[in-house]
């Protein structure tokens, strides 16, 4: 018992079990300690079923009396349909009734006493029978940004749209060129393109990595094609069809998988479908109410004043409802994703995945999965994906047969928080173990972990940001070498899949975008930094540990956070057949200050995987270890 009034805490068995999400029609035991002063009457589950807002409670029995202390104790039985589960207690005493519940809303683990009704514990129930591709949860990613990472052949102007502007050399700096209102009147363009990516499949390879996300490659206006003009035609920039199943096939032999960005939620005001600048041979939704695409938009003042992605007039939005936009986006014979899977596209990250109704991203998820089990589907999402809420609605993506991973964002910030010092390594620990309890432990190991993305500041330029002024360069660029390489250590050996974004390897630099979507810097990469990633990507292939092994994270300073991975009996976490190890993380993110730590391990002698004379030994179960400044390793339990 906690000396403490009272005490539940949701990551330990002892108190929940079991731990974390669980399935459907299954059963949970919870358990709450009071201390005897409280001269308890009665304890109280309350339980909220998340779908109909109906409230149940449960008086919780006496299960043991020991240290001044009573602990409670009652088992529920989950419902049948997937959901969220919220619970917290009620104590009823002979003087007042108090309650115990979360202590801050966005994370689990230990509560705290309230007078009035409390923040609610998670508990996610999901459906079981759905499972994420094995692969995927093995897999290394890495992002492109197709017109910024490598030219092949030299770039024919006359695909170029006509407001365009080429850049003569690849080192330039991206630009927007803006009419006085702020909108983009030309688009520039570097001249990236798919045989490029083909060509450079074998540098990729070296880096480990196996699944590439390339963000859109359909035809449109804009450098960023998210304003999609022929969702059935590759931007003649970029290349065709064949240059496409071309990328697709070389891939394939390498053992690298190719995923595609889907763009459904809007499309360009430039396309066949809206063709509000009349530059398709098309009769568009804008241009006439009779367009047998008018019913995919919705239209307040014809045709001027539409419904469009965040208010830009350029990216109309779709009635993602509409029976005869989901029949061409899947279900058609020549459908989008048909037309596609036709030519071996398998995998798709879906933009704003929040601006699609669960149902359409459902039938998404069914195509794919009805030709090919192995195909993943991947969303855009910025919180917490398994308690997401958007216009009004809960969101299903965790809970079986919508989704097969997001883009963690949550734990980006706080890997980044940490870093700066707005955040201590006991609280990094916490808001992990929260992520970890409130996902099925599918969709644990296969979020899509990264440090950069066309979306937000590329993590050497952050870094940079978050360094005090009385550092020397010299001493900024040796310091941010040192966190890159804990941080991406970090998402390498953490649960789920690591993403790189293209030219992070080579030490790119980028603000906001456009700055964040510079041309890859070829022949001038940071040799240091690429020879990391070289190794790391060969660690996370070599260790299987480093995958899909169990994964326990814990903090023993302010400065220092650690997780231990391991395999044992020969499976993984899954029950598959792997190889026993039992490996380390270990960082002390102090910019000036050694951290000496104890940690509670496992007997025997550890050894760093980079530096393999550096050998530490645990005596009586404790593991010594003194860490430099912005100091990372991993050490793996020699045998």
């Amino acid at each position: 018992m906690r000396q403490k009034e009272m005490y539940h805490n949701s990551f330990e068995e002892s108190y929940r079990e079991p731990f974390g999400a669980a399935p459907k029609g299954s059963a949970v035991t919870l358990k709450l300690d009071v201390l005897n002063r409280h001269r308890v009457s009665h304890v109280i589950l309350h339980y909220i079923l998340d779908r109909t807002d109906h409230e149940k409670t449960k008086e919780m029995d006496v299960c043991s009396e020991e240290h001044q202390c009573t602990t409670y104790e009652t088992t529920i039985k989950l419902p049948e349909s997937p959901q969220l589960i919220w619970y917290f207690f009620e104590i009823i005493s002979e003087d007042r009734t108090l309650f115990y519940g979360r202590e801050r809303s966005n994370e689990s683990g230990e509560g705290r006493v309230y007078d009035h009704i409390p923040p609610s514990w998670q508990i996610t129930v999901y459906d079981p029978a759905y499972e994420t591709p094995e692969w995927w949860k093995n897999a290394t990613m890495y992002q492109i940004f197709p017109d910024r990472f490598y030219t092949a052949g030299d770039i024919d102007m006359k695909k170029a749209p006509e407001t365009s502007l080429v850049h003569a050399h690849w080192e330039n700096d991206p630009v927007y060129i803006r009419n006085e209102r702020g909108e983009v009147i030309r688009w520039d363009f570097f001249g990236g393109n798919l045989q490029g990516i083909t060509e450079k499949l074998d540098y990729l390879e070296t880096l480990g990595i196996t699944v590439l996300y390339l963000n859109p490659i359909f035809e449109a206006e804009s450098n960023h094609r998210y304003d999609t003009g022929d969702y059935h035609k590759i931007d003649e920039l970029l290349g065709t069809k064949e240059d496409f199943e071309t990328l697709i096939e070389e891939a394939g032999k390498r053992g690298m998988e190719v995923m595609l960005d889907g763009v459904f939620s809007h499309t360009g005001s430039n396309s066949i479908y809206f063709n509000r600048e009349g530059n398709y041979d098309s009769l568009g939704a804008y241009q006439s109410k009779n367009s047998p695409y008018y019913s995919w938009y919705t239209f307040h003042n014809y045709p001027d004043e539409y419904d469009a992605w965040w208010g830009v007039g350029t990216l109309p939005t779709l009635r993602k409802e509409n029976e005869d936009y989901q029949n061409f986006l899947i279900h058609d014979e020549n459908s989008v994703i048909k037309t596609w899977q036709e030519s071996g596209m398998k995998h798709w990250r879906l933009d704003v995945a929040d601006e699609l109704t669960d149902d359409l991203i459902r039938q998404i998820y069914t195509q794919l999965k009805k030709k090919d089990a192995s195909s993943v589907l991947l969303g855009e999402v910025w919180e917490d994906a398994s308690n997401k809420s958007a216009y009004g609605k809960r969101r299903d993506y965790f809970l079986g047969g919508v989704l097969d991973s997001v883009m963690n964002y949550p734990m980006r910030r706080i890997l980044l928080d940490f870093v700066k010092g707005d955040m201590d390594a006991y609280t990094v620990h916490r808001r992990l173990m929260t992520l970890c309890e409130h996902y099925p432990k599918e969709y644990f190991y296969a979020v899509m972990n990264m440090l950069s993305s066309h979306d937000v500041e590329r993590i050497y330029t952050m870094l940079a940001d978050f360094l005090p002024d009385d550092f020397s360069d010299e001493q900024k660029e040796k310091l941010i070498l040192k966190q890159i390489k804990a941080l991406s250590l970090w998402i390498y050996a953490f649960p789920g899949v690591p993403s790189l974004y293209y030219g992070d390897e080579a030490g790119l630099t980028g603000g906001a975008d456009p700055d964040n979507r510079k041309p890859y810097p070829w022949g001038r990469e940071d040799q240091e930094l690429l020879d990391w990633y070289t190794k790391i990507g060969k660690w996370r292939q070599e260790h299987d540990v480093l995958r899909t092994g169990h994964w326990k994270s814990f903090a023993l300073d302010d400065d220092v956070i650690g997780f231990e991975r391991w395999n044992d009996n020969n499976v993984d976490h899954f029950g598959n057949e792997a190889s026993n190890e039992r490996v380390l993380f270990l960082f002390n993110r102090n910019l000036r200050e050694k951290r000496e730590i104890n940690i509670p391990i496992q007997k025997g002698k550890w050894q760093q995987l980079e530096n393999k004379k550096s050998i530490f030994s645990s005596k009586n179960n404790w593991l010594t270890i003194k860490l430099d400044p912005s100091e990372n390793m991993i050490l793996r339990l020699m045998k």
